[in-house]
Parts: structure tokens; C-alpha cells; sequence
């Protein structure tokens, strides 16, 4: 018996021990929801006692140990509540593509590897086991991960996008897996426009980013560097913030995991005054936030008064992420709206007494309302944000409602239908149990893969060989020319020899 026990000791200690690692992390997009996956990876990869440097715009005060932050502040503005409605509401995909691009992609590299923090990490002498960067609007801190010479893990804050399947060889055929900018591929028109939107954005991507990401990165890395794109297909792992049960599901080779959700921990208890303010003797509370970068204060004053009008006519009281003090003073705002700057999210989410969200219809927000089993009424802006309400509305667990199409009578109906018919929050709490129904934490499924990395010097068996062909082998075009001649030339063969016996 005695064996037996210390043989479990040993047999733990093998299994839990992981060489601290050293690791360096850039999230050089300026924007804090981009953040906070990056800073939820990284601050638990230092408490299992790896050494981590985080390059970042949002630096905190916390500091836990063997996490280090590398500041990137002052290089870029923050796109955190400072956008204005007017600004995004108009803006097609290829203008949300140039925006990821051009101003979070090639205008954030050439920026933030200026600052001190890049240019003293360049000069250094430290010596790194991993690099962990980010996919969206340029691959140019993928440089990181050659000067190193080390393996790179990319993450990615959405749904896959469209120019990282290909670098893994992930499957992305449009017959059937929606891209990025486009929520399902169905019925004809579907396939067709999900087909044209995905080699658009392709193309977009390539066009704005490709080349003045690989001049800035070269300049700044050396000249003798490769290209950005050789780099990319060097990706050892993509972590993709996803998961099946909340969106289609799609094919994934070894080295892409899904970790939806990572960002959300157990709702801790609410402040006095929080607990106060969803104590009510109203039928529940109605929860509205537009998220982290738009303002919903910038709303046109016809907007809002409609939805004021509407909310009043609910025995709910609504809490709203909003500065009241921004609101124009012509509004009639009603009693039971009540207004703050800033307000705990997950743990107002999973209260008892939220019965509703009203959300833009952001990735991270989305997952929260589905972990906590609230219903959704979605007002999307921009960008994935309404492919992000559609795939909801499919799950039976929101109503959509436009922001051009906002009125009274469109607020309250939606608004009457999510609070009043159980069906609602029935799915919701039905895509809760799946949503959490996983082996691992999706915190600790990515841990787990970064030290596979680690652990493995890169992992390359888990590369898919699909990555290194070329489009036309990729897709058989070579295959389907020799059949189409073989073809050819077996008709015309008949056709001589029937004209032969013929004559």
C-alpha cells in the first residue's frame, strides 16, 4: 500500500511539472477586448510559473510575479469608449478589412515598433522559448518569433479569419463554412456570396497589409529576414477564441484550437452597491451595454428617445453602460433607466435577476450572455458583430434588431418576445450546459497547448502538409486539367474512329 501511494506522489509530480518557460507576448492592437484574451493567457501561464513579458497598450498596476509588462502606451490611441456611431455605422466589409489593416495593422506595427519597450527588446540579450502573437491586421510581429528563433503561437480574438486558414492548411471551403464577414452557406445566393466575400477579404488583406508590412518589418528586424508570409507558415499553433456550440461548426487540423470563452471567470460577489442596484421590485432587470468601443451616447437623439419610450412601457429596470452627463438634455429619459460609466459585466450577466441583454452583438459579450443563460436582443454596428446576432438568432436565443430600423414599436415587440416567451431563455440556458460541458477550461486547454509547444520545440508534427501546396495542388486544379484533356482525348479518339468505321 505503501508503494502504491508513493508511486501516485511520483506519478503527479511527472504529470503537473512543466519547465518554466520564458515567453513573449506582443498585442500590439490597441483595443482592450483584443487585451483581455492575451492578458487572461498570459497572467495564468505566469502563474504556473513561467517567465512572461507582455508588450501592451493597457498596462495594469497588478503586477503578479513572472509576468512583465513591456509598455506600448502613448504609441497608438486606444480605441476604448471613444467612437462615435457615426463613425462605424456606414462601414462596408471591405471598410472594416482596410480599418483591421491599414489603421490596426500596418499604421499600429510601424508605430508601436518605435517605441522604446520593441526597440530595448530588440537590442537585448534575452533568450525566449515561445512567441505568442496576434492575427488581424498585420503578420509583422511574426518577426519576433524568427530574431528569436523561436516557435510562434498566433491568436486570434474572433472567429477564424480568412487569412489564417490557409497558413495551417485549415480547410475554408466556402461551400459550406462561413467566413468570417459572412454567417452561413446554405442555399445558392449564400454560396455565392459567401464564396465572394471570402476571396475579397483575400485579396483586401493581401493588397493593404502584405507589402508595407513586410517593408516595416524588414526594416526594423534586417533586411535578410524572410517574408512575412514564409513566417506565417511557420505557425506552430493558432488559438482561436470559438467554440462548435455557439457557432457552425467547422473541419479544424490538430494545430487549431477552439478556447471560446477563456476570457470568463467565476462571477465573483458584487459590491454593496452593485447588489443594491439589481435589487429591485420591478419583474427583473434589463442589461444594455454597447460594449468597449462604441458610445452609445453617440446614438442619434431619435434613436435613443425611441428606445427610452420603449423601455419605459417594461416593469423592468434597465442598466446602462452609458455617461449620463453625455446625453443630450432634450431627452425625456424615463425613471426606471438608471446609468453607469462602468459595470461589472460577467457578474451582472450571471444575477439572478438580469432577465435580458442588449448588446451590439460583440464576440466576447456574446460568449458571457451565453455562459450566464441570458437571452439577447442584439443591435449590431459593425464588423462580425451581426454575423455574431445571426448565428445567436439561429441558436433561438435572440431577436435582432437594426440600428436604421430602431423604433418603439421594433424595441418593445423584440424586447416583449425575449422577456415573455420561456422558449428563450429555455435555448439560452440549453447553449449554457453546452458551452461549459468541456473536459478542460478553455483557459486551461490553451495553457495546455502553449506548453505542448513548448515542450515539443514547436510541434511540427501536428503541421497539416496542405499548408506548403500551392493554391492550384491545393485545390486539384493540376488534376482536374489532365482529366479534362484525358477526357478530351478519349472523345476525341471515339469520335475519329466512329468516323473511320462510318467511311
Amino acid at each position: 500500500m505503501h508503494c502504491h501511494f508513493y508511486l501516485f506522489i511520483i506519478l503527479t509530480y511527472v504529470v503537473s511539472h512543466q519547465e518554466a518557460a520564458n515567453i513573449l507576448g506582443i498585442s500590439h492592437v490597441p483595443s482592450s477586448s483584443h487585451f483581455f484574451l492575451f492578458q487572461s493567457l498570459l497572467r495564468r501561464l505566469a502563474e504556473k510559473g513561467h517567465n512572461v513579458d507582455i508588450a501592451t497598450h493597457f498596462v495594469s498596476s497588478e503586477n503578479p510575479e513572472g509576468y512583465n509588462q513591456l509598455s506600448l502606451i502613448g504609441s497608438l490611441p486606444l480605441l476604448i469608449n471613444n467612437i462615435s456611431i457615426n463613425v462605424v455605422k456606414s462601414l462596408s466589409d471591405s471598410d472594416v478589412i482596410y480599418f483591421m489593416t491599414k489603421v490596426c495593422g500596418v499604421e499600429a506595427c510601424s508605430l508601436t515598433l518605435q517605441t522604446p519597450a520593441l526597440q530595448d527588446l530588440k537590442k537585448s540579450k534575452k533568450k525566449y522559448d515561445l512567441v505568442i502573437t496576434e492575427i488581424f491586421g498585420s503578420d509583422c510581429m511574426l518577426g519576433f518569433g524568427h530574431f528569436f528563433d523561436v516557435p510562434t503561437i498566433s491568436l486570434v480574438t474572433s472567429t477564424l479569419l480568412p487569412w489564417a486558414a490557409e497558413r495551417i492548411g485549415n480547410p475554408d471551403n466556402p461551400s459550406y463554412i462561413p467566413s468570417h464577414f459572412f454567417s452561413s452557406a446554405g442555399n445558392l445566393y449564400e454560396r455565392l456570396e459567401n464564396t465572394i466575400k471570402l476571396l475579397l477579404s483575400k485579396f483586401l488583406y493581401a493588397y493593404f497589409s502584405s507589402e508595407e508590412s513586410n517593408e516595416i518589418a524588414k526594416e526594423f528586424f534586417g533586411s535578410n529576414m524572410p517574408s512575412l508570409e514564409k513566417l506565417a507558415k511557420n505557425t506552430s499553433l493558432i488559438i482561436t477564441n470559438n467554440y462548435f456550440s455557439i457557432k457552425q461548426i467547422i473541419p479544424a487540423v490538430p494545430n487549431l484550437i477552439e478556447i471560446g470563452g477563456m476570457h470568463i471567470r467565476e462571477p465573483k460577489i458584487l459590491s454593496k452597491y452593485f447588489e443594491n442596484l439589481l435589487s429591485t421590485d420591478t419583474k427583473g432587470i434589463i442589461y444594455l451595454t454597447m460594449g468597449s468601443m462604441v458610445l452609445s451616447e453617440s446614438f442619434d437623439n431619435d434613436k435613443l428617445q425611441e428606445m427610452f419610450d420603449a423601455f419605459v412601457e417594461l416593469p423592468y429596470k434597465v442598466l446602462w453602460k452609458a455617461d449620463r452627463e453625455k446625453l443630450p438634455k432634450s431627452l425625456k429619459i424615463p425613471e426606471n433607466i438608471h446609468f453607469e460609466k462602468w459595470m461589472p459585466q460577467i457578474e451582472i450577466l450571471c444575477h439572478p435577476n438580469v432577465k435580458l441583454f442588449v448588446t451590439h452583438g460583440g464576440l466576447l459579450s456574446g460568449q458571457e450572455s451565453v455562459y450566464c443563460g441570458v437571452p439577447r436582443l442584439g443591435i449590431p454596428i459593425f464588423s462580425d458583430q451581426f454575423n455574431n446576432i445571426r448565428a445567436a438568432e439561429k441558436m433561438g436565443v435572440a431577436i435582432k434588431v437594426a440600428y436604421h430600423e430602431i423604433s418603439k414599436e421594433k424595441i418593445l415587440k423584440a424586447a416583449r418576445k425575449l422577456l415573455d416567451d420561456p422558449v428563450y431563455k429555455e435555448n439560452s440556458e440549453r447553449a449554457s450546459r453546452l458551452f461549459k460541458d468541456r473536459p478542460m477550461s478553455p483557459l486551461d486547454t490553451a495553457v495546455y497547448w502553449v506548453e505542448y509547444v513548448i515542450r515539443h520545440r514547436g510541434a511540427s508534427h501536428l503541421r497539416n502538409v496542405g499548408a506548403d501546396l500551392s493554391w492550384y495542388r491545393y485545390y486539384l486544379g493540376d488534376v482536374i486539367v489532365v482529366l479534362c484533356i484525358s477526357f478530351l482525348t478519349l472523345l476525341m479518339v471515339v469520335v475519329f474512329l466512329k468516323f473511320v468505321i462510318l467511311f
